[in-house]
């Protein structure tokens, strides 16, 4: 499968007739290392993740995990879960609670494997069923998100700098 770095992949799996999961993939121009440690420590964290205002990582199956965010428009909120997978540096699974959908119960499983490019990372966020307005928002969200990511290794690559900055929205 070629992926364009700038335009991620983004599929939409379907759970019986209702929507249930986003799949986002997106290549990025590091080794999996580099990207599953971008991914889970947090003064890495809160380089590249533009709306990221705070975290708190314990990074072990079980453990918890905490991000604050604040919005273009000043606006706060926080994702929180458990770590139920980690294969360092292959995968991630957590459970995700959201201050904006406080309701919901689901999971977020991030793969990531090498690629030609560097990593293929390949971001699934399950539980979406009978929310459609939600998965088109965690869409926009997520590909945001991942693509400041890749941004910020690239920029980081070019520069030669070992902290790549913050990305300005």
């Amino acid at each position: 499968m070629t992926l364009n770095r700038r335009r991620p992949e983004v599929r939409v799996a379907t759970h019986g007739r209702q929507k249930d999961a986003l799949t986002i993939a997106r290549e990025v121009t590091a080794a999996p290392e580099e990207v599953f440690h971008a991914l889970t420590e947090p003064e890495r964290l809160l380089k590249w993740w533009s709306s990221l205002v705070g975290a708190h990582v314990n990074l072990r199956p079980g453990g918890e995990y905490r991000f604050e965010f604040r919005g273009n428009e000043g606006e706060t909120g926080w994702a929180k879960g458990q770590y139920q997978v980690l294969e360092p540096p292959r995968r991630i699974v957590k459970t995700w609670f959201s201050s904006r959908h406080p309701e919901l119960r689901n999971s977020v499983d991030l793969r990531i494997e090498p690629s030609p490019a560097g990593t293929l990372l390949t971001l699934v966020h399950n539980g979406l069923a009978g929310r459609p307005e939600v998965l088109r928002e965690y869409e926009k969200d997520w590909t945001d998100t991942l693509g400041d990511l890749a941004n910020a290794i690239e920029r980081q690559k070019k520069e030669g700098d070992a902290s790549p900055p913050r990305p300005r929205r």
